[in-house]
Parts: structure tokens; C-alpha cells; sequence
């Protein structure tokens, strides 16, 4: 048997046109800003050393690193393509508010903590939309034109059981404000915004902005779960096999397999006959 057509050998470009160009060197440069920030802020808050106000310290910083990743995302055009192409790069993004989170855990004064908590928010909340934006770059660069095949997609969730864990959330960060922790109430209110702007983000709910454009989506390359802003590839040279089982479509692919409930697509039959005429397709290639 030939060999599949693999991503190695498809040509990327930049990946994407003008809008998305700025609003990737955008969230580069506030990544970068609030990095450079949090550094500089926990930094001057453990040796004493503050010359002048800490917020004017840490506009300072955001300063700073917001010029630079806007120089580094335009000196680089290839940048959200190469950022965007492995999980494993997308996910070290956010590794910096691991260090942010070791400072807010240890036992130090209260000022260094709801700096470092800060850090940890901005930093996580910026680096997660700097990776769904280099994700659907990526995305983008391996999928050129219009799909050859599509289908209407319901994302898996539960609007109630996501508005549960919310609403906990809430009230936890809440109580912590009144009973005297902001720093914990902080945190807990940031997750729950987190956790409902991610529901929306991903189509989890059946409402929302952006819900009609959730699809599964079949190129020469591979195929592609749309969700209202974000992206998700698997070229077809990683499935070994599909087929339906127990109510499930499922696009075996190692440890990874992709699975879709027969609730969440119009016609699973379809798409299954569609997705192994182009694993045909590309196993002759």
C-alpha cells in the first residue's frame, strides 16, 4: 500500500489572510505584555525593590512586552503556523503560570501573592487565546480553499451541568470576597468566567454566537471539527480505521481516537462512507 499523504509534505504558507494576521500579532503582543508584567511586578514585590508605584511598575512591563511580541509576530510571519502545528507547542503557551502559581502557593506576604494570582490569570487567559488562534492558523494552512465534503455538527455538552459548575464557582468566589479572602475570590470568579467563555468559544451550548458554523468538515488533507471559533485537524494519515460502534462514529488514531455520538451528526452512515472514501483516496496517493 502507498503512503498516505502526510502534513510534513503539505506547503505552509502564513496561513491566513490580513484580519486574522492582526488579530494574531495582537494576542501575541498582549501575551507578551502581561508576561513581561507579571515578571517584573513579582519580581520588584520579592526584593523590596519598587521604584514607584507597583501599577505603574507593571504598566511598565505590559509596555515593554507588548511592543516586543508585536515587532516578534511581525518579523515572523510563519510564526502562528509553526506555534500552531502540535499540541504540545500550543499547550507551552500557558507553562509560564506554572512559576506565577508556585509563588501564589508559597507562604509569602499577601502583596506578592495577588500579584503572582494576577499573573497567573492574565497569563493563562492570554496564552489560551494565543493557541486556539494559532491552532485554527495552523488549521487553515493545511486546509487551503473549501471543503469537499461537509455536515452540520451538534459539539457534545450540557448547558445545565456547565451552568452548575459555574454558578458553584460563583458563589464560592463570592463568599471568599465577603469573608475576607479577595485573592481567593479572584481566582474562583476567573474560573467561572473562564469556564462560560470556553463554553461558548466551543459550541457547548446550543446557543451563542457562532453556533451555526459548528460542522465536520473533509479536505484533500484530512478532516476538520469546526466549532463556532476554534479549529480542531487530523490529517488522514493518522486514522488507521473508521467505523460505528455502539452509537458512536469513531476515526481510530492510536491514543487519540476521534469519536462522534450518533446524536451529534444529521446522517453518521454518510459521513462514514464519505470518510473511508478518502481514506481510500489518500492511501493510493
Amino acid at each position: 500500500m502507498a503512503t498516505r499523504n502526510s502534513t510534513e509534505r503539505v506547503a505552509l504558507g502564513d496561513g491566513g489572510d490580513e484580519p486574522s494576521n492582526g488579530r494574531f500579532r495582537l494576542a501575541v503582543a498582549v501575551y507578551a505584555g502581561v508576561l513581561l508584567a507579571g515578571v517584573v511586578s513579582v519580581a520588584a514585590v520579592l526584593t523590596a525593590f519598587v521604584p514607584g508605584p507597583l501599577l505603574a511598575v507593571y504598566a511598565a512591563g505590559f509596555a515593554v512586552g507588548f511592543g516586543g511580541g508585536l515587532a516578534l509576530a511581525a518579523a515572523d510571519p510563519r510564526l502562528p503556523v509553526r506555534l500552531g502545528r502540535t499540541l504540545g507547542r500550543r499547550a507551552a503557551v500557558v507553562v509560564p503560570t506554572v512559576p506565577f502559581a508556585v509563588v501564589w502557593f508559597a507562604p509569602l506576604e499577601a502583596a506578592v501573592d495577588v500579584v503572582a494570582l494576577w499573573a497567573v490569570i492574565t497569563v493563562f487567559a492570554s496564552g489560551y487565546v494565543l493557541s486556539q488562534l494559532a491552532g485554527n492558523r495552523y488549521v487553515d494552512a493545511v486546509t487551503p480553499g473549501e471543503p469537499a465534503e461537509r455536515w452540520r455538527w451538534t459539539p457534545p455538552g450540557s448547558p445545565v451541568v456547565d451552568a452548575l459548575i459555574a454558578g458553584m464557582w460563583l458563589v464560592i468566589g463570592i463568599g471568599n470576597a465577603v469573608t475576607g479572602s479577595p485573592a481567593q475570590g479572584l481566582l474562583w470568579l476567573a474560573l467561572a468566567v473562564f469556564w462560560v467563555a470556553s463554553c461558548l468559544i466551543e459550541g457547548r451550548w446550543s446557543f451563542g454566537p457562532g453556533r451555526d458554523r459548528c460542522e465536520v468538515q473533509l479536505y484533500e488533507t484530512g478532516l476538520v471539527k469546526r466549532r463556532p471559533y476554534t479549529k480542531t485537524y487530523v490529517s488522514w494519515s493518522d486514522i488507521d480505521h473508521a467505523r460505528l460502534r455502539e452509537g458512536e462514529l469513531v476515526l481510530d488514531r492510536g491514543l487519540r481516537d476521534v469519536r462522534f455520538d450518533s446524536d451529534e451528526l444529521g446522517d453518521p452512515d454518510a459521513v462514514l462512507e464519505a470518510v473511508d472514501r478518502w481514506l481510500e483516496t489518500s492511501a493510493e496517493r
